[in-house]
């Protein structure tokens, strides 16, 4: 039973991780496919995460 409940934990985590990547991609196909996709934005955004971290604080 013990086993079964450490891999089901670990399959949980893998789901989600799973999901959270799906969900990301699918944002930026519609997006792209809407022409609403920013690609110096998105640039920007992942070169700098702190500081648009500050901002969603404020």
């Amino acid at each position: 039973m013990t086993l079964i409940l450490g891999i089901d934990k670990f399959m949980s985590e893998c789901r989600a991780l799973t999901n959270v990547i799906g969900n990301s991609v699918a944002t930026v196909v519609v997006a792209n496919w809407e022409k609403q996709f920013d690609k110096e934005q998105l640039q920007y955004c992942l070169e700098n995460p702190n500081e648009i971290e500050k901002k969603l604080e404020v």
